[in-house]
């Protein structure tokens, strides 16, 4: 199955899912928007879909313009039907894009934090395999209402809604299953985030460190979550199903 990627930030890479994907026998391309001149595919250059995070706002159009472009863009995507899997700021565009409301969340939510996830997502094939709950790693300020027709995936005691599914193949997550230990390490530096002080949902640097085993749940999350997004693509939703 052929993947695009697109990523906003250099220390933002797909991590954990670059790795099953190419040990999987998929291929993985990319639009980088950091690079001079980042370019589109076609809609008949991919099979799926997969956008990461970022530190800036999906409202932050004047500031990175092409915003606008990607925006459009996502659009044709979920128009098409791609499986597409969306991370933070990534799914915050997703879900802008199906009608959501994107604000600022009543509180910064940074560090490895329990999602619980819903009964009724947990139902979806996409969420087939994972269990009614993870510690997961969050970096974000701003949240999304569920989109018009989405399930909630779950919640954390610092953020209402910690991710979407829409449709059979289009997924968002408000939290990080992507990231390696060492993508940890660099978005604490990226961020300066060493001196930070621990407030209610933020965890300082060195409280983070003492969990960054927790990654290794991400990535467990996120390897059932690719494997059965191409078990849609391929058609084999009934066998999801049974």
């Amino acid at each position: 199955m052929r993947f695009h990627c697109l990523q906003h930030l250099l220390n933002e890479g797909p991590g954990h899912a670059a790795e099953w994907l190419l040990a999987n026998g998929h291929s993985l391309t990319f639009t980088r928007f950091f690079e001079p001149n980042p370019t589109l595919p076609e809609l008949s250059e991919f099979d799926g879909l997969l956008i990461l995070g970022g530190a800036m706002s999906v409202h932050d159009e004047a500031a990175f313009p092409w915003l606008v472009e990607e925006k459009a863009f996502i659009r044709e995507v979920l128009r098409a039907g791609k499986v597409t899997l969306a991370i933070c700021l990534g799914a915050q565009l997703v879900a802008e894009a199906l009608g959501a409301e994107v604000r600022p969340n009543h509180e910064p939510e940074i560090g490895f934090w329990t999602v619980r996830f819903s009964a009724k997502a947990l139902e979806h094939p996409l969420l087939r395999g994972w269990p009614e709950k993870a510690a997961v790693l969050h970096w974000h300020l701003d949240t999304f209402t569920v989109p018009p027709g989405a399930i909630r995936v779950g919640m954390s005691a610092g953020c209402a809604t910690q991710g979407f599914v829409w449709g059979d193949g289009i997924i968002g997550l408000q939290f990080h299953p992507e990231m390696t230990v060492e993508m940890v390490e660099l978005l604490i530096e990226f961020e300066g985030h060493e001196t930070a002080e621990e407030q209610q949902f933020v965890q300082t640097a060195e409280q983070i460190r003492a969990k960054l085993k927790s990654v290794w749940k991400g990535r467990k999350l996120l390897e059932s979550l690719l494997a059965n997004l191409v078990a849609v693509h391929e058609g084999e939703l009934d066998l999801l199903d049974s």
